[in-house]
């Protein structure tokens, strides 16, 4: 039997702050090796589009394992080992240009709202650390679009701000909020569809989900078995079958079933 594992990228197997000598910890790192030796298949479900991932997980200190599969933009993108896409689902080019002129005011910095894109982030200005594309006009963006996000002050605002697109173009986009921060997807498309869809894709009979935050929540509700840890949001304990307090104790727990 195929075991699959999706796990969240920040918050989950990097932690912005910490020991930079690591990208994921080796602990944690080790734990995927030994699961991957057994035959299961792991990879990385993000709200970051592909190359917003692997810009940083090719770096030195990169990763030192390969995911063998990449749902990437809350599951609006699949991508295999070797990064052929397998699956996606995109929304116009008109409707990502309306997304950013109403969401971005309610950004921390209106220039850093991030158009996803191409497989990447675009944005407006160049005054940030973060990789990505810069323009100094929407129509300069190359597509396909397969979404938006942005970082709000306050996790209210980012509720708000979900609400208001949720509402505004339903059947067409779907807004998740994660902590002080919003994904904007093609309708229909979530965390938790990306795994079924990755799953489907490679025959697997049992799934695992891991994550930390609001956004993970589709993700743990779609997989076999879900975790996340004693430190994220108590709304997400419910959610979960196994609460955990490191990566390696959620996947070591699922090479035992």
């Amino acid at each position: 039997m195929t075991k699959l594992f999706a796990s969240d990228f920040d918050g989950t197997l990097h932690f912005w702050g910490t020991d930079d000598r690591y990208l994921v910890n080796p602990t944690d790192t080790q734990a995927i090796l030994d699961f991957q030796a057994q035959g299961g298949l792991f990879g990385v479900c993000t709200g970051r589009p592909l190359f917003g991932l692997t810009r940083q997980t090719d770096a030195a200190p990169g990763l030192d394992f390969t995911f063998d599969f990449y749902i990437a933009t809350t599951g609006a993108a699949i991508w295999d080992r070797d990064r052929q896409l397998i699956w996606s689902k995109t929304i116009s080019r008109e409707l990502a240009h309306d997304l950013y002129r109403t969401l971005s005011p309610m950004a921390v910095v209106h220039e850093q709202a991030l158009v996803c894109a191409a497989e990447d982030y675009w944005s407006f200005t160049d005054s940030t650390e973060w990789p990505l594309c810069i323009t100094s006009s929407f129509d300069d963006i190359e597509g396909p679009f397969y979404g938006y996000a942005m970082e709000t002050e306050t996790i209210e605002i980012a509720q708000e701000a979900a609400a208001l697109e949720n509402e505004r173009y339903a059947g067409l986009v779907t807004a998740y909020v994660n902590l002080a921060s919003i994904d904007v997807v093609p309708a229909g498309c979530s965390k938790g569809t990306g795994l079924r869809r990755a799953a489907e894709y490679y025959g697997a009979g049992l799934t695992a989900g891991m994550g930390d935050s609001f956004n993970d929540l589709p993700l743990l509700d779609a997989a076999d078995v879900a975790y996340t840890f004693n430190s994220s949001p108590a709304e997400m304990h419910a959610h979960a079958d196994v609460l955990i307090d490191t990566a390696a104790e959620g996947i070591l727990n699922f090479m035992q079933r």
